[in-house]
């Protein structure tokens, strides 16, 4: 049992060390500086129940910080979210048009092909989110209704996870069984991937290309 001693720091001090109190906790009574405390503890040879108190202790002081930190790091990121989220705001039909078009830039542009464009409209993600994105920037900025699309599904090799895939991406994009028909044995696919196609639309995907040589230029 430690005895107070207050007026007299430095021994009051060795009692709770020799107790098997940390720096951190005698700190609370005895106000010196650790350097201090670590100049009268030097002598002091701790047994070993007092040692496996301090070691307790410091696990203890870590698992704490552990999940003080991890508090912190919760706390800034829903502020981020929630800042971030203000950012945005409403995503006007401008705003639509250019995010579509810089997507299309760099999913189907990229390699300049001329052919590539006669192929018509063209656009292949595995993400919901894009596929989500990217028909919904057809309707409302290409003015392209359901009928005008048509899907390819690319799966692996396993032909069994076909139903799998086209329930998927049935889901994801709103449209009926009936229009996933045409699928494709990709080597090496771990997971499906949707192309979706305008049909008749290489006017279009000239016009996206000239959108894009547009913002280069004044890039």
């Amino acid at each position: 049992m430690v005895h107070i001693k207050k007026n007299n720091p430095k021994e009051f001090a060795i009692e709770l060390r020799k107790g098997g109190y940390s720096y951190s906790e005698i700190q609370k009574f005895v106000h010196v500086q650790k350097s201090t405390l670590s100049y009268w503890f030097q002598d002091i040879k701790l047994s070993e129940p007092q040692l496996s108190r301090l070691k307790k202790k410091k696990i203890e002081a870590a698992q704490r910080g552990s999940k003080t930190r991890v508090l912190k790091i919760s706390k800034a990121i829903e502020e981020i979210e929630k800042t971030s989220a203000k950012d945005v705001g409403k995503i006007s039909k401008r705003e639509l048009w250019l995010m579509g078009v810089v997507l299309y830039w760099r999913e189907r542009l990229l390699n300049k092909n001329d052919s590539d464009l006669k192929k018509g409209v063209r656009f292949t993600s595995s993400d919901p989110h894009l596929i989500r994105f990217f028909l919904k920037w057809l309707a409302e900025v290409g003015g392209i209704k359901n009928e005008e699309i048509s899907f390819d599904i690319y799966i692996g090799k396993e032909k069994n996870l076909l139903n799998e895939a086209v329930n998927y991406w049935a889901d994801i994009t709103g449209f009926s069984k009936d229009n996933f028909s045409r699928y494709y044995v990709l080597k090496g696919a771990k997971h499906s991937l949707l192309r979706v196609r305008v049909k008749a639309s290489s006017m279009l995907a000239r016009q996206i290309s000239s959108w894009v040589i547009e913002i280069i230029k004044q890039l």
